[in-house]
Parts: C-alpha cells; structure tokens; sequence
C-alpha cells in the first residue's frame, strides 16, 4: 500500500491495535513473549511499519488474544478491518465486484470467481466422498491449496463443511469443526511451526482421525517429512493424498479470462498470451505452464491490471503500467524487504543471493537449494509468506526468474560482487559433494584455489554456512599439515643427502607417511561413524531416551565430534532410566514386591511359541538390577497376570492356560513352587491380586468372572462361589487398602464394586460404574477414600468410596493419555498417579490439580506400571519386551498454564527460583529430582511480568509485577514460607525485562523498556530507598542490566545496541563510565560477566555474540572474534563460575562454547529444545549444572565424562546387537557400556 492513503488506513489501523494493548496494560515486550514471536514482528504490527500478512493470520489472532480480545465476532471484526488495510488501492473506483484476488487466497465466498481449477476440485469431491477418514491435500507454497478447499470444496459443500487452521493451539480449534460432515483443516503446517506443545500436536492429530466424517488436510509440501513422522498421517500421505500440481495452459487461460468476463471486463487482444507468455516455466514441467509458486504473481498483477483499467477493460498498457508479473514481484519483494530490522535485511541478502545463479556470459538464473544450506529461516519465511520463495520438502528456490531482473535491490546485490559470488557458489557445491563423499581429504581445496577463497571469505564471513565453514577449515589445516610435513621432508632430505643411509631414511620417511595417510584416514572414519551414531540417538531421544543414551556415548567415544558431544549432553537433560531386557519374548506384566527388592515380569503373546516364562530381578540397587535364579516354569501357554503377596514371600501367577500357580520367593534365588495348579477359570486369566492381608487371593478372568481363594489354608482352597455380573473380560481387580472393598473393570466398560467383608457372600456395593469405552485397569488412592478407573477412551475418571452409600463422582474426567490407557498405580502418597497408555507414553499427574508432572517416553506401548515405595522411583514395561525403572520426575519442571520465562540459582545451589505469571521456588538437589516447595509466589491483585533475581546472600528474592511495572520483594530465607517485604518498588513506567542484585545484596537494578536502568538501595528490603533512575542515551529501551562480580559497576543494554556503564563507588551518585560502548548493530538482550570482571559478553538480535576486553572500562575492545552458531535473537546468555564456558539462547537452541581463550572460542554442544524460545540461562553456583527455562524449566550436565560414567553407571541392560543392528544396520556392534 504505497499511497498516502493506503499509509493513512494502515496507520490508523495500527493506533487503534495499540491502544487495545496499552487498555490490556502490556508492553510490546510483553505482547512478544506471550505469543513467542520475534519482538520486531510484534512491535511492526503495533508501530504501522508493517501489518500481519495472510499466512500471518494465527499469529495476529494470538495478538488479539493476549490483549483480550477473544469474541469470535469481535476477532472477525478486526481481520476484516486488517483485510481492509491490506487491500491494495487503485485508480479504479470502488466496487464490490473485485474479479481477482491479488496475493490473497480465495474464500469460501468467492467459489463463483474460482476458476482454473474445476478439474482438481471435482477430483477432490469425489475424493472426498469416496469415504470417510483423512484426506491429505499437498502442494508447495502458493500452489493454490487453501483457495481450493475454501472456493472449491467449500462452495460446493456450503454450510456442511466446517473449516478451520491449527494455530498455536489446535485443541482448541476442534470447537469449529463441530456439526460438520465435511471437515476441513487449512494451513496443517501450523500444527509444527506454532504448535510448540508436541503432546496437543499428537492429540490434536489423533482427534482428527477419530472424527467419523471426511477430513481434509491442507498441507504445504515441504513439511512432507515431518508428518511422516506421525502413523496416521503417513498413512493418509500413502494412501489418501492428493497432490496439487501447476495448472496446465488451458486451465490458466481460464483462471485470467474467466473472472473478467464474469465482472463484464474485456480484455484487450494479446494480453492473456502475453501474461501466459511472461508467466511461462523456466523448465519443463509436464505440461505445466508456470512454475511452482507462480499464481499469487500472476493473481497480483491480475488485480493491478484490473484497477489500472478504465471503462470496463484490461489493456496491454495497463498490464505494462502495472509492471506486469516483473512489476508485480519487485513491488512485492521491495515491501516485505522494508519490513525488515536491519539484522534481518543483512540476512535477506544473504538468502537470496543463494538462491540465484550468477552468470559469466548469460544471465542470472534461479538457483534451487537444500534448505539447510540457507541459515536465516526466519528471514526466509517471511519471504515464502509473500509467496516470493517457493519451498518443499527440503529445497527452496525463488517462486518466479521474473524477480531477478525485476527487483533492483537484488541487481545490486548481484552485481556488487559478480565474481565473489560464483567464487561462494563453488565453494558450497564443493564442500556439499566433500560431505556427500564421506570428507574425502582428496577433495579439500589446495594452492591457488584455496587462497582466492580465504581472501573472499575475510570479509564475507557471515555469508558462510557451517558446512562450508567446516569444509574450509578443513581445507586450511590440511594445507598447513602438508605444507609442515613438505618442509620436514626437504630439510632431512638436504641433511642427509651425502649420507649413503638415505635410502633407509626415505624407506622409514615413506613409511610414516603411509602410517600418517592411515591414521588420517581412520580419523575421518571415525568422525564419520559418530557423527551417524550422534544422528540416530538424537532421533531416537524422545521415544526411547536410555537407548538413545547409550549411542550418545557410543558416539563420544568412538570420536568426541561436537555432534557427539552435543548428543551426549543432550541425554543427561533426558529422564534417568534402567533397563530390563527380557530375553527373546514381549514384555506384558510386571509387579513389584511391597519393599521394592524384588521384580517380577511376564511375557505374555497368544502365539504358539509365546513365552510361558516368569522372570525375578533383585532389585535392592535400582540402577543396577539383576536377574536372580532360574525362570518360574509350569504354564503351558502365555502369562498375562502376577503379584506379590503383601509381605512378598509368595508370588501369583495367571494365564492363558486358565490357571493359577504360587510360588515360594522367600529365597529368589531358588524359587519353589506352593502346591498344585490352581483351576476353576474357563478361560484365560486376566488378572491377580493379593487382599492387604495377604489371605486372599482374586482371581479376574475372560470367562466374565472374579474367583477368590482361600491362600492362608494349605493348600489354598476357593472362598465361596465366583461372583457373576460382568458383561466382558475382567480386565484387572483391586482391593481397597482395608480390604473390605473389591473393585474389577470389565471389556464391556464398566467397573464393579463388591463388598467382600464376608469374602464368602460378596455384594453389590451399588450399580456397575458405566464408561463409555473399554476399561483396561481400576486403582484405589492409598487410603481408599478414591478409585481411579482407566479406559480407552483415553480418560481417567475418579470416584469417591465412601463404606456405605454409592460412590460419587469426583470433578471432570481427567484427559490423561493421547490413546488408550492400559496402566495406573497411585505413589504411596496418593498425590501423584501414573498412567501408561498405548502412545507409548507414562505420564505423572498430580490428579487433584489435574496437573501433569513429567512424561515419560517409551518405543511401544506401556502395558504396566508400579512405584517403588519411596516414590523416587517409577517401573513400566513396554510391549518391546524391555522394563524401564525411571528415577522421577526426571531433570525437568513442567510449565503447565505459565510459561516459564526467567530462572536464578540460590547461591546455596539447591534452590532455583522460575518466573512466569508467578513465581515458583523449586528444591533441586539433583538433576533429576527437582520438586516445587512452597506457594506460588504473586503480587497482590497482579501478575509476575516473568522476571526475577536471588540476592547473592539468598534471602531476598525480586520479581518484577505485569500490571503496576513494578519491583516486589520477599523473604526466602525459609523457602516453604517466603514473606512480602514491604511495598513494591515503583519507579518504571513501563515493562521491567530484567533484573539484577549486586554481589554484596545491596543494590537491586531494572532495566525498563521507559529508557532508564532504575537502582534501589535494598540493604534493608523491608525499607528499600529508590537510587538513580539512569539513561544510557536517548533510547526508549532498556533491555538488560547486569552488576560486575565485584559490584562497582552497572552495565545497562539497549535496543539500539548500545551498553552503559556506571562506576558505583559511591551508589547513591552513580558516573558513567566514559561513551556507551556501540556493541552490536541491532538490538542487545542479553549481556553477561566473567566471574573475574575482565570478560563481557553482549547478544543481540543479529544472531551474533561478542566478547569484550573491559579491562580498562573507558577503552573496550574486541576480545575475540565474532560468534555465530545462533540464528535469530539471541535472548540470554551467561558465563560458568569458571569462566571457561558460555551458553546462547534464542528460538529453540542453546549453544554452548568453550571461552577459555577469548580470542579462540568453540563449540563444546549445540542443544536443540523446541520451537520456544529460550528466555533465559543459568550455571549452577557449582558450574556443573545448565539449567534453561524455555516454556518449562529444564537442567543438563555439561561435563562430557560425567555424563558418560552416569550413562554406564545406571543405564541396566546394555544396547544388544538386535537392536544396534536395527539402528544402524551398517556400523559395527559397538556398545559403549560393558
């Protein structure tokens, strides 16, 4: 909207956007973080710089909604007024007959001016009502899917089809598919770049298979990978897809002709040949007569043509005048360009000059790459938004040749350095075939070649991507190593040259080389084979993390490559687990011993050849369990049920030969067996449990029934007749913990009650308790006031059991599973319960809240669970044959409703506070058994903003409050009782975004997006006395503020990139200390010191980190080179107690280095998280522990060995050859633990 008018519209569209924020009392800051997008974008919609595009639409309503507009009707109000303002303005006068639709995509609304694609919408009619279930439609990035489920099928199905997109919380949009008998989900990529929560994104999928009418999925082709990654819809991309390809020329024809004769518009002889001509493919395409991503161009130059035409018609002129396809691309290219920051328009020119092919004597040309090779892709899709950059499954490529010559910012680009770019583009294609030969050293550059590309990418050294980086190091230490061996050659050889031993000499010389080729070469082999052991267990790690453990370190030490090492780290931030391997059957039921010492697992398979085995392990040392005596035998076909006796002398076991047998486990070494079989069940038993007392044993089994026994008596004898009453299988009984009580859950959905005070006259204690799905399994809390009853529905529900009267429903279902649910137990407290469902997940509620605590992943579905009872300790088993003893909850806190934003250590190290939308103090003594003490720390009447400070002394805590933009503080000397100190620290006036108290607790000071770092006295919290209120320059951010180690200065960071520093000698009159240091280009929010003050470290918005010498504060220097690794903002950084090491975060990574020597920093580990951003970074006071709030709060060791000896020291049953060979067919067997 290039016009004075068009500015007028989005201006006033932008004031009144913001003042909805500032009615909400949010900053721009604030707005950003809540809806985890970069602050420039956010910041754009609210100053007129830009507005939010089409693809941008979820984004925006997340806007909406955090300012709290949440009215379906009130949000369509502001996306129309946005659609408004976004309406491209020409000469033409007003009408409400619009033939084209520019760059937007068709609307249900618009089917009657839907034209070109009658063909495919018919095919997806047919598609569709062919059958029921999921229908993928895929195509690559303007292909013109949405405008064919939205005109096409949506026109056609009208008030039957119900549409909606993911967004960031896809759950929810399941309401708008309510009613529909067509259902159908637009922009489906949503569900991977703004869904960040990967439960709700594998619910959310699940829910749509589980609808009973079409749905139709509209995807863009290059997440193509990452639905495979999901069975349902790698089964819908196998069978169910369809694919939306290029328009043919007479489909074409008719998608330009058609809507101007519909809007009585004539079109002027030879201009649809000539756009048919100007929009024509590079390549051959099958018939296809534009290239991939070409349509919104040619919609675009469509619409301009047509508000450039008079008197009802489209002239040649007024297509020339538009631009045309070239005019129309340039026009689009140059506005989405001027949107940028200028970090990000440094990286557009570094992404487009990828994408093109520079010509010596013919003309520059589209260049289509793997996107890995493009670092920006942020950048990159905003470009791909405006339909500029047309992107699949792992290439990207400009959508139209037309942009090269039509937009003069790239010409420029282009034409600055001709020869440099052809010198990068065969630097990338010559690094690509050396990683793609196994890094053949044969293939390194050498002599003249390499020193032309050393001088090139001096000053081109952001333009580089790790692999080229990494092939041109290689090159240089390769030339050097030869160059040094070349010189030792020469110099014996001149030596020796008279000595008649030379000949012995050049032999051994010959010899060493062939020794060094060697070693070389098994080097390289080596680095190769972790680097693929790294891949697999990073793959791996979020279904089966103790596997994925195991290769991590098999990795590291076959070569500690950075992958490797990155892996290895990565698993300590995984839950601890021990393995059980049971040999050569499927692991179905397990059931631990009351003292937890003794484990007792079954294979259970209807095959002929099931294992009919029971195993024993001592486990006495959790993390080390072992297998005891010989396997319990005398089943004749599978197990599926056993359980320890109250004083775990007597083990029960059940199957599928429809008996039960006891055994002596007194001695596990040498179990024996109590008696005969027992018999009575008509078909196989299902399930067993002993009664509190140990005197009785009940019996559930598929012949609909529930025997008990007699198991005090010798030998055991039947108590009474079977109780009768079940419509299905008797899945699993459990006794209430007095005893008095039986609970059983049938195949038929119902769970039973009897009253078995007299075991030999069980009764009814009231009606079956209907479910509307199968019940796999029945729990009662440990003081029997509650049963929890699991199904297929993927619910738990809850009842109280009161000792007369019927039970009674406890709140709403709990959602615990994502598939059906086959395990439960209680922890001996009652708080938490375990679920293990058929997802292949364990997951740990606090019930009472609803609340999850952690996940647990498994490689198969989980078939039983059981505590330990100290509750430090949870077994499962998985139908993998393998049982797992998790030490929980695992080195992780959930966020749960508040996204955790900022974290700090108590100096003691045990202690970690976590802010959100309150404060959390949560006692870590070890990684992996963090647990939340104390209340949920907020102000009165407000929220936390999500930042918050320890005092170095441990008793005070600071925390800064949403609404007031102000500073609280409490007493944290007892944890379990923190006490408000005082009134809160006022001062800011707007949004505090960071925090900090100096060494000796005495001041506190907040950086405020008002401009000011604002300082307290605070050596009496309870009276705290406001300081300074200090300006760095004229600026209206301040984004960070950070005390030296030894407290006489303040650093203060801004969002034009510039640092202050205050000499605090005297407090109350703080000097700045010489000019602001100009430390970035852009943008600074992060900024760190060395615990020895000489070291500081800022990050910023560019993606770059900077060490500076501040030595001398008036004289700051570069003390090394610039460090990259990180793309987009850099949010936090922060120095390990020994210096030597710094963490980076930013959206969805964490990098660490190794800063030992400023001028030489490397990378120690690259942590990969989620899409969240990274908020905010801390060492424990001891170094030995990174911990990262990112949503939830999360903790890794980053002492390689340390990792390792914990992976071997607990790590149980070590990876077997079945399954390295599964894993990685083509590497040898070569476990890492023994």
């Amino acid at each position: 909207m290039g016009d004075e008018a068009g500015r007028g519209m989005r201006d006033e569209f932008a004031r009144e956007l913001d003042a909805l924020r500032r009615r909400a009392g949010l900053t721009i800051r604030q707005v950003a973080k809540e809806v985890d997008a970069p602050y420039g974008t956010v910041g754009g919609y609210f100053s007129g710089r830009h507005s939010p595009s089409t693809s941008q639409l979820a984004l925006f309503t997340k806007v909406l909604e955090v300012c709290g507009v949440r009215d379906p009707d009130e949000i369509r109000r502001w996306v129309d007024a946005l659609e408004r303002v976004r309406r491209p303005l020409g000469r033409r006068p007003a009408s409400k007959v619009v033939p084209y639709r520019g760059l937007e995509s068709f609307q249900v609304e618009h089917g009657e001016w839907f034209f070109g694609r009658e063909a495919l919408t018919e095919t997806l009619m047919r598609r569709v009502a062919e059958r029921p279930g999921l229908l993928m439609v895929v195509g690559a990035s303007g292909s013109g899917k949405s405008s064919l489920l939205r005109a096409g099928l949506g026109s056609a199905f009208q008030q039957r089809m119900r549409l909606t997109t993911p967004g960031a919380r896809p759950l929810e949009r399941l309401a708008d598919l309510a009613g529909a008998e067509v259902a159908v989900v637009d922009q489906f990529e949503e569900v991977f770049t703004l869904c960040s929560d990967e439960a709700e994104r594998d619910a959310f999928v699940a829910a749509l298979g589980a609808l009973t009418v079409p749905v139709v999925v509209g995807m863009r082709a290059d997440f193509y990978a990452s639905a495979l990654r999901h069975d349902l819809l790698a089964s819908a991309l196998q069978h169910a897809h369809l694919v939306v390809r290029p328009m043919n020329e007479a489909e074409l024809q008719r998608a330009i002709v058609e809507p101007a004769r519909k809007a009585n518009v004539e079109l002027e002889d030879g201009l649809v040949e000539l756009m048919l001509h100007e929009l024509g493919p590079t390549t051959h395409r099958d018939g296809a007569a534009h290239d991939p991503g070409a349509l919104p161009l040619l919609s675009h130059a469509l619409l301009a043509t047509w508000e450039r035409g008079r008197r009802g018609t489209m002239t040649v002129a007024d297509y020339r005048s538009s631009g045309g396809i070239a005019g129309a691309v340039a026009q689009t290219a140059e506005s989405v360009y001027g949107e940028l920051s200028p970090a990000e328009r440094e990286a557009a020119r570094r992404v487009f000059l990828r994408l093109v092919h520079v010509g010596e004597d013919t003309v520059d040309t589209r260049r289509r790459v793997r996107r890995a090779e493009l670092l920006e892709h942020e950048v990159l899709d905003r470009f791909v938004e405006h339909r500029l950059i047309t992107v699949d499954a792992d290439m990207a490529e400009i959508s139209h040749e037309a942009l090269i010559p039509a937009w003069p910012r790239l010409r420029q680009w282009i034409d600055a350095d001709r020869a440099g770019l052809r010198l990068h583009r065969q630097l990338t294609e010559s690094a690509q075939a050396w990683h793609e030969g196994d890094r053949d050293p044969d293939t390194l550059y050498r002599g003249a070649r390499l020193a032309a590309v050393r001088d090139w990418s001096q000053d081109h050294e952001a333009a580089l991507n790790p692999l080229e980086r990494e092939f041109l190091n290689s090159s240089v230490a390769q030339e050097l190593a030869e160059q040094t061996r070349s010189r030792r050659r020469a110099r014996r050889l001149h030596q020796l040259l008279a000595v008649l031993a030379v000949l012995t000499l050049l032999t051994g010389t010959m010899t060493v080389v062939a020794l060094e080729q060697r070693s070389r070469a098994n080097e390289e082999r080596d680095r190769a084979i972790s680097r693929q052991i790294a891949i697999t267990a990073n793959r791996l790690r979020d279904g089966d993390p103790a596997l994925a453990a195991q290769l991590s370190l098999a990795a590291y030490r076959i070569a500690p490559t950075t992958d490797a090492r990155s892996s290895l780290i990565a698993s300590s931030g995984a839950p601890m687990v021990t393995r059980m391997v049971r040999p050569g059957g499927t692991r179905q039921v397990i059931a631990v011993s009351k003292d937890g010492k003794l484990f007792a697992s079954a294979g259970a398979s209807d095959v002929a050849d099931s294992d009919t085995t029971v195993l024993l392990w001592d486990l006495s040392n959790p993390q080390n369990p072992r297998r005891v005596g010989e396997p319990l035998t005398g089943h004749t076909k599978a197990v599926y049920a056993v359980a320890f006796s109250p004083d775990g002398r007597t083990l029960a076991t059940g199957g599928s030969d429809n008996t039960i047998r006891l055994w002596n486990v007194t001695d596990p070494a040498h179990p024996t067996p109590l008696g005969e079989p027992l018999t009575g069940p008509e078909k196989r038993v299902l399930s067993i449990e002993f009664s509190p007392d140990g005197t009785v044993l009940a019996v559930g089994s598929a012949d609909k029934t529930v025997r008990l026994w007699n198991v005090a008596a010798t030998p055991a004898t039947p108590v009474g007749q079977p109780i009768i009453g079940s419509a299905g299988d008797v899945q699993v009984v459990s006794f209430r913990p007095d005893g008095l009580v039986l609970a059983a859950a049938d195949t038929a959905g119902a769970a039973h009650l009897w009253d078995i005070s007299d075991p030999r006259q069980p009764l009814a204690k009231s009606a079956p308790l209907k479910i509307p799905s199968r019940v796999n399994v029945v729990a009662f809390t440990p003081d029997g006031a509650t049963l929890a009853v699991g199904s297929n529905d993927r619910m738990v529900r809850f009842w109280t059991v009161p000792d007369s009267g019927p039970p009674v429903p406890i709140g709403e279902p709990l959602n615990a599973a994502l598939n059906s649910i086959y395990a439960m137990a209680f922890s001996s407290d009652g708080n938490l319960i375990a679920v293990g469902n058929a997802s292949s997940t364990t997951q740990l509620w606090d019930w009472k809240a609803r609340r999850m605590i952690t996940s647990l992943p498994h490689p198969e579905p989980v078939t039983g669970v059981a505590w330990r009872h100290d509750d430090r300790l949870l077994v499962t088993n998985s139908v993998d044959g393998i049982a797992r003893v998790w030490t929980v909850p695992g080195p992780s806190v959930p966020a749960t409703e508040r996204r955790i934003t900022t974290i700090a250590y108590h100096p003691g190290g045990q202690l970690v506070a976590s802010a959100g939308s309150d404060v959390q103090l949560a006692y870590v003594p070890e990684r992996n058994r963090p647990s939340t003490i104390g209340p949920a720390l907020l102000p009165q009447a407000d929220q936390i903003g999500g930042t918050v400070a320890i005092s170095p002394d441990g008793r005070t805590l600071a925390a800064d409050t949403r609404e007031n933009k102000a500073v609280v503080l409490w007493d944290i000397s007892d944890p379990r009782q923190p006490v408000r100190l005082g009134s809160p620290l006022t001062g800011p006036t707007l949004a505090i975004g960071s925090l900090a108290i100096s060494p000796d607790s005495r001041l506190l000071a907040a950086a405020s997006e008002d401009g000011h770092a604002h300082l307290w006295d605070i050596a009496d919290p309870r009276r705290p006395v406001p300081v300074a209120k200090l300006n760095v320059e004229r600026t209206n951010l301040v984004l960070a503020v950070a005390f030296s180690p030894d407290g006489q200065t303040l650093a203060a960071a801004t969002a034009n990139g510039k640092v202050g520093f205050w000499n605090l000698k005297d407090s109350r009159n703080p000097v700045m200390i010489g000019q602001p240091l100009a430390a970035a280009r852009d943008i600074i929010y992060a900024i760190a010191f060395t615990s020895d003050g000489r070291i500081f470290a800022t990050g910023s918005s560019d993606g770059v980190v900077r060490l500076w010498d501040i030595t001398d504060r008036e004289r700051s220097a570069p003390a090394g080179p610039e460090i990259t690794g990180l793309d987009g903002h850099i949010q936090t950084l922060a120095f390990s107690p020994g210096n030597t090491i710094l963490a980076g975060g930013n959206r969805g990574q964490i990098q660490i280095w190794d800063v030992t020597d400023p001028a030489k920093p490397y990378t120690v580990a690259s942590l990969d998280r989620s899409r969240q951003t990274t908020w905010s970074l801390a060492f424990s006071p001891d170094g030995r522990t990174l911990a990262a709030a990112n949503g939830d709060l999360r903790f890794w060791d980053i002492d390689p060995e340390r990792v390792a000896s914990q992976i071997c020291s607990t790590t149980g049953d070590i990876i077997t050859e079945a399954e390295w060979q599964k894993h990685l067919p083509d590497v040898a067997y070569q476990p890492a633990c023994r």
